[in-house]
């Protein structure tokens, strides 16, 4: 599989298992180049498991998504054609603008770690079979390797599968944050 297509695969996978959250209602074209970005950006990882040329689910993490934004602003033609729907819609210009503060750690409580895992999804013919517990320990050696001693995971409320996945691989809750005006998510802490 080349690179491009693994990139579209992810950003199909995230729309169908992260449908919940906003980023999903940007497209396939913003979330590939986003995914591409992530995996190109120096302190950030991209970590895919695949079975036969397709993708059984993936795993990010990095230090902020700054790094990640500017990596994709390199490819201003692609990111502007990805955005051009949503920024025709106020509602969707403003959540970009949380998101792109809530990069920078506005709203978060004092003392978390940089490091933060951005995104995992698992397809759900995969689900059961510890994909994402495998992906999950990739992500946590990989910060080792690089001499990340904590991590955080932010996620919201009513996502209970996943707060019970984060707590039973070792994370414990560290304080809430407020992404989107009104709702709440909760900030997990994985000690390295």
């Amino acid at each position: 599989m080349t690179p491009r297509e693994r990139y579209r695969q992810v950003a199909r996978l995230h729309m169908r298992c992260l449908d919940q959250g906003f980023l999903a209602t940007l497209g396939e074209g913003f979330l590939a180049l986003m995914y591409e970005a992530i995996d190109r950006t120096e302190g950030a990882t991209l970590l895919v498991a695949e079975d036969g040329g397709q993708v059984q689910g993936f795993i990010t993490g990095g230090v902020g998504m700054r790094p990640i934004y500017s990596r994709m602003m390199r490819s201003p033609m692609r990111l502007g054609l990805a955005l051009a729907p949503a920024m025709l819609r106020p509602a969707k210009v403003r959540r970009i603008l949380e998101i792109v503060r809530y990069s920078g750690d506005g709203g978060l409580p004092e003392g978390l770690p940089d490091a933060e895992l951005l995104s995992l999804a698992v397809a759900p013919e995969w689900r059961g079979k510890a994909v994402a517990d495998g992906l999950y320990r990739r992500l946590v050696e990989d910060f080792r390797k690089r001499g990340v001693d904590a991590f955080r995971i932010t996620v919201g409320e009513a996502l209970a599968p996943a707060h019970r996945f984060y707590q039973r691989m070792g994370a414990t809750v560290a304080g809430e944050v407020e992404v989107h005006g009104g709702e709440t998510s909760k900030v997990y802490v994985h000690r390295v």
